[in-house]
Order: structure tokens, then sequence, then C-alpha cells
């Protein structure tokens, strides 16, 4: 190994994330290990958190972290380092919660307990929820249930934040209309 390398691996703090995942993509398993575990203690706080506020279910929310970063290390290589790495991990993230909640059936179940308290501070016709294609339903439970901020879903979704609050403000304004959506 290269005395510049060994300084880099040295301070992996000072590295961006996505320097370490280049490092953990091809890097002896040693140096990759250590570029994980950086990358781990960096994100491993706010990507529970995230799904936390889906599930509301510590121990799932546990699970689904491991799923999370057991996926980044199945799909090492293919990550490109043209992308940001936070946006690449949250895609990943959310794509575990959803996985999870479709294969238990358990999204719609939520979408439909919170129902009556959406119909009640918007007046939206809730019978229209049944009719939403799946991403404008996530859409919706990402800002109601959820409460995510635009940033926050802009950054998940990987859509501008003009975009998403005329998707939500169309789809808020047909529902209370009781439009078929």
């Amino acid at each position: 190994m290269r005395l510049r390398e060994r300084k880099t691996l040295a301070n992996l703090k000072a590295l961006s994330a996505e320097e370490l995942m280049l490092i953990y993509q091809t890097h002896s398993p040693t140096e990759a290990y250590e570029a994980f575990s950086e990358l781990y203690s960096r994100y491993s706080g706010r990507v529970f958190n995230f799904l936390f506020k889906k599930t509301r279910n510590q121990a799932e929310s546990e699970d689904l972290l491991q799923k999370v970063f057991l996926k980044i290390h199945e799909s090492k290589h293919l990550y490109k380092d043209k992308f940001k790495f936070e946006q690449w991990l949250f895609v990943i993230a959310r794509t575990q919660a959803l996985d999870h909640f479709r294969s238990a059936k358990r999204y719609k179940d939520r979408l439909d307990k919170y129902s009556p308290d959406i119909q009640e501070e918007s007046m939206v016709d809730t019978s229209a929820l049944a009719s939403l294609e799946a991403d404008q339903e996530e859409l919706l439970a990402m800002k109601f249930i959820d409460d995510l901020s635009y940033e926050e879903i802009s950054q998940v979704l990987g859509k501008s934040e003009v975009s998403l609050r005329k998707t939500v403000s169309r789809l808020m304004a047909k529902m209370r209309k009781g439009e078929a959506l």
C-alpha cells in the first residue's frame, strides 16, 4: 500500500461518503471494512430515524436498518461515484421500507388507519384514496403520515421540491372535490 493511501485510510472521518464508498468498492477487505464501518457510523442514526418515521416500531426499524446496510454491501458494485451516496442510501432505505409494507400488507392498513384524521383536517373525500396510484399514495403518506418535509421527500424520491409541492397540491384539490384520480 502506498503512503498516500495509508494517510487517506487513517483519516476516514475527513473523507466524503463518496470517497468512502470508493474505498469500500476497491480496497482490501480490511480497508473496505473500515470504510463501511465509517459509513455505518455516519448514517445509521439518520436511516434508523427515517425508517422509524415510517414504521413507528423500533424492532421493525432496526431490522430494516440492517437490511438497508446489507443491501449496500450486496449492491456496492452498482454504486457510481457520480451519484451522491446519501441519495443512493435513502433510495435503498425507502425501497426496503416499501417492500416491508407491501409484503406484510401493512401500508394500506396504516393509510386507512389515518384516513379519518386526514379527512377531518383537510375535508378530503377518503374514498378517493382507493383510486390513488402507488406513487401518489406513497407521496401523500410521506407528507401527511410520516410528516416529512418537502426537502426530505425530494432527497428520497429524487424529484424537485417544487414538483412535489405541485403534485401534492393537485392531489389534495382533486381529493377535496371527490374526483377520481
